[in-house]
């Protein structure tokens, strides 16, 4: 999201904030001081930017609660009830609670906020190592380079194991081609080179030589069944030429039972039997054309045809015999197409026998097969044993083609783990130099990363301890554990030391501060929010104001900074002008109850007090005169303590103004001179000088005024007129604006080396030293 200025929060039901509760901010200023003793609901306010920006209420961890989401709301409210919203220069979002988690709408204008509590701040310093890592991991995150080293460590490791793998079958390899070359009487001196020789076999040729090997074998077979199959022939037709002898003798017998004229009468009879059949009712004999005896010559032709038994049998004897010539003829036929069959078988053999391709020395039957198939169980039986012989050398000729296949696989493997080998030879050495590489890299990362978050801890930590020697703060990664984080300093000329073991509260509450604010800084900060509640509790006097100073610098580097606090002396000094009050926002919280929850007022400046006091239609003239005299005295405070002046030393330590007026003699009031800083509209920078002696004559004056009026009651205040009293206010006011910026504070820094400035010298007060 855009980061916008703050204008407004709004919170609801939220723990403290038992009714809606809201507060604007001021434009122009990123740093925002809520002050407020304990019990206020400081707390409620941080928790409001934890919520919206983390979905989380964190004041409440670590208390032994468990899970802490039901104790958010307010006394008797549901969660639901809970709503956080903030409006800014670039959208509004409100945080709410669903059903699991914070919803936040809408989600690009949720904030980024960063949030450190009292609790935390030691926890950042004394908790254990992996949980120091926590709080620094997402700045040093490189679990995408751990990966990438993982993934890389197993792949070193699956190159290692295939390169003893690649070796391993180099050796198999080698070993076997050695054995068949052992195996076929060492031809050569060298293994490899004969097994390359090998490998040029053509497996082409050796299939032809098979070819033709089989194709030999192929026409042996047919050509080995033909006499079994003459023998089986020759059988039948002799058994068929048995049956028609038998045919022919039975057709004789019944021809000579019949009558001499049977067989030509029976001709005409059946002739005849067949033309009544078409013509039942002839009126003449179809043969001799007569009438006479027509009528049931049909009938007569039917009796004496089946008057004849003999008729049916010689019919039958004659079909048989008939049959059985044409089994003999059939017989002789397939006799004469097996022998034409085995001449052409031979024929097919015979020129196998002579095939280009046939190996050397290939033997081969006896030519010609003799012309009688009868004759030839015999001739095959002398060539026999050859068959087993053009079987073997078939076998033969596969075995060798499997030997020349696999040798070449054996030699293609073994040429190919030799260059995998190779490979990996090559390649295991970059890949070790690779991680190596990425190693460093990523070591150099966040080792410059943590030195970086380092450099600025201790660059925070002299501003808070200057002159100490306890910023030499060093952050490391223990290279033994993963995702550990140590943390040492510099003390008493030992090296390494965990500040735990030396460093006081204090000083542990202010590193752990300093390492907080160096870690915010480096994710986004002018996106985003700071929050840091109640971080000077342990933090002694002495060192405060320079944790404030610290503070109100690092407030410009975030989008705003939100500081809940209830140190009273910061509430004082912001009132008196001695903090950069112009670059900040003081909100003061008053008394909180459960009809009221949350209240705040307007914390204003004493001098702001006297000029408002002063500017009313009927000012309270005691009231005006009493706080005249107290900015007067934190003037002449601040003047004699800068100069160095001689005042009469107390017991109780307080002075009056009696005290210290004088104490501002004549030569320094005659060199005291503020010069006010102006820029016009082109930016052009001038300084406008301010003496303050007259001031300091006037009010020196009529500095009784104070007394009269302001302090005690007084009956001679009677008469004296109330503008004496103005008068004296007025003259008040008037050196304090002359000497006071009301944004930038007092002038206490001497770094220019020739006179006292605020910060950004919008105001330089001369001298630098009291004159002699």
């Amino acid at each position: 999201m855009s980061a916008g200025a703050l204008l407004q929060l709004t919170v609801e039901h939220l723990r403290g904030s038992v009714v809606p509760f809201s507060f604007s901010f001021e434009k122009g200023k990123k740093l925002t001081i809520v002050y407020g003793e304990n019990g206020t609901g400081k707390s409620t306010l941080c928790d409001a930017f934890d919520l919206l920006g983390n979905g989380n209420v964190g004041s409440l961890d670590g208390r032994g609660l468990g899970t802490t989401k039901r104790y958010w709301q307010s006394v008797g409210k549901l969660p639901i009830d809970i709503k956080v919203s903030l409006s800014t220069s670039s959208g509004d979002c409100t945080a709410t609670i669903g059903k699991k988690d914070v919803v936040v709408i809408p989600d690009e204008h949720r904030p980024s906020v960063e949030v450190l509590r009292r609790s935390q701040i030691l926890g950042l310093v004394e908790a254990k190592p992996a949980e120091r890592y926590g709080a620094i991991s997402r700045f040093i995150d490189v679990s995408g380079v751990e990966d990438s080293e993982s993934s890389l460590r197993k792949l070193i490791l699956e190159v290692v194991r295939e390169q003893q793998t690649a070796l391993t079958r180099v050796n198999e390899n080698r070993e076997q081609i050695e054995r068949f070359w052992l195996a076929a009487g060492k031809p050569l001196a060298d293994a490899r080179a004969w097994a390359g020789l090998e490998i040029q076999k053509d497996p082409a040729d050796i299939d032809r030589r098979r070819v033709a090997i089989d194709g030999l074998i192929a026409t042996w077979e047919p050509v080995s069944k033909f006499p079994l199959k003459h023998q089986m022939l020759a059988g039948k037709l002799k058994a068929a030429s048995d049956e028609l002898v038998r045919a022919k003798a039975a057709l004789a017998a019944i021809n000579e039972e019949a009558a001499s004229d049977y067989l030509a009468v029976l001709d005409i009879l059946q002739a005849a039997q067949r033309h009544f059949r078409q013509h039942p009712d002839p009126a003449v004999c179809p043969l001799c054309e007569s009438s006479e005896k027509a009528a049931g010559l049909a009938a007569e032709v039917d009796r004496r045809v089946n008057a004849q038994h003999l008729a049916g049998k010689l019919k039958e004897s004659k079909s048989q015999v008939d049959a059985k010539e044409r089994e003999v003829q059939q017989a002789m036929q397939r006799i004469t197409d097996l022998e034409q069959s085995a001449r052409n078988d031979a024929a097919a053999l015979e020129a196998s026998c002579k095939h280009n391709e046939l190996p050397a020395g290939t033997a081969c039957p006896a030519f010609p097969v003799p012309a009688d198939l009868a004759q030839w169980q015999t001739w095959l039986d002398d060539q026999a044993a050859l068959v087993a012989q053009w079987r073997e050398a078939s076998d033969e000729c596969v075995d060798a083609k499997k030997f020349v296949t696999t040798l070449r696989t054996s030699l293609e493997a073994l040429e190919l783990n030799e260059q995998l080998a190779g490979e990996l030879e090559t390649l295991l050495p970059a890949l070790q130099r690779t991680l190596a590489v990425v190693e460093q890299e990523r070591k150099k990362f966040t080792d410059g990363i943590l030195a970086a978050i380092a450099t600025r801890v201790g660059e925070l930590y002299d501003l808070v301890h200057p002159g100490e020697g306890l910023n030499k703060i060093s952050l490391e990664l223990d290279a033994a554990k993963r995702a550990s984080l140590e943390i040492s300093t510099d003390f008493g000329g030992m090296h390494n030391a965990p500040p735990q073991a030396y460093f006081s509260d204090s000083h542990l509450d202010t590193l752990g501060l300093c390492v907080f604010l160096a870690l915010a800084e480096r994710e986004l900060p002018a996106e985003t929010i700071l929050v840091l509640d109640d971080v000077l509790g342990s933090v002694d006097e002495p060192h405060v104001d320079r944790v404030i100073d610290m503070l109100y610098d690092e407030a410009k580097r975030f989008r705003h900074c939100v500081i809940a606090t209830h140190y009273g002396p910061w509430r004082q000094k912001y009132r008196w002008g001695f903090l950069r009050n112009g670059q900040c926002q003081f909100v003061e919280l008053t008394r909180w109850s459960m009809d009221k929850g949350i209240s705040l007022t307007k914390s204003v400046p004493d001098i702001e007090k006297l000029r408002l006091a002063l500017a009313e239609s009927r000012p309270d003239v005691q009231v005006v005169c009493s706080k005249a005299g107290v900015v007067l005295e934190a003037v002449l405070d601040f003047l004699t303590l800068l100069y160095g002046c001689r005042v009469a030393r107390r017991l109780d330590g307080n002075y009056t103004l009696g005290d210290l007026l004088p104490a501002v003699d004549k030569k320094l009031r005659s060199a005291l001179c503020v010069e006010h800083r102006e820029e016009d509209a082109l930016g052009a920078v001038t300084y406008t000088a301010r003496p303050l002696a007259a001031h300091l004559d006037k009010l020196e004056s009529i500095a009784q005024a104070r007394n009269v009026f302001g302090c005690h009651f007084n009956t001679a205040s009677f008469g004296l007129p109330d503008n004496d009293a103005m008068m004296f206010a007025g003259e008040v006011l008037a050196l304090a604006e002359a000497l006071v910026d009301p944004e930038a504070g007092w002038p206490r820094s001497n770094k220019s080396g020739s006179y006292w400035a605020t910060s950004g010298e919008t105001r330089r007060l001369h001298p630098l030293q009291k004159p002699s």
